[in-house]
């Protein structure tokens, strides 16, 4: 069998991170936000509808409901595109959200989860109030320091972490 070219790690990189930082029964993951409208004609259970509505949401990583506010939280282990703004996206769709509904007012902390320096981003990032929290668990840099050239470095970096 022809060894798999790429892990997806980041959800056991996320679901660690998460399990050490917020209290147990605080945290969710792979999140849908939003509304998609469906049509009164077809009527469905809320089993149903959910199972339609669900794909069609944009998903993110996970969901923090904590007392006076709620953490949103992108991990990014590899170079991937969009991250930072899918945030500013989820910021956006959370007081929209109706299984959210109770908690639309708390103030919304945006948190990009990585190993990595982001690099020339860092103003944009203050600029949209996003929060970066560094976690490098041993595990992970073992990963990176195993992936091919161009995904071992910082977004527009030169030198490998």
């Amino acid at each position: 069998m022809a060894k798999r070219k790429y892990l997806p790690v980041a959800e056991s990189y996320l679901t660690e991170w998460l399990g050490i930082t917020y209290p147990p029964g605080t945290w969710m993951t792979n999140v849908p936000l939003g509304e998609v409208k469906v049509s009164d004609v077809i009527k469905m259970t809320p089993s149903e509808e959910k199972f339609v509505k669900k794909p069609l949401r944009p998903i993110a990583d996970a969901v923090v409901l904590l007392p006076n506010e709620v953490h949103i939280v992108e991990a990014k282990v590899r170079d991937e595109r969009g991250k930072i703004e899918q945030l500013l996206i989820y910021e956006y769709l959370f007081p929209k959200t109706p299984e959210f509904i109770a908690h639309r007012n708390k103030k919304i902390r945006k948190i990009l989860l990585t190993p990595k320096d982001q690099g020339n981003f860092k103003d944009f990032l203050e600029k949209y109030g996003i929060e970066v929290v560094y976690y490098k668990p041993l595990w992970i840099q073992e990963y990176i320091g195993n992936l091919d050239r161009r995904y071992r470095r910082g977004q527009y970096f030169s030198v490998e972490f």
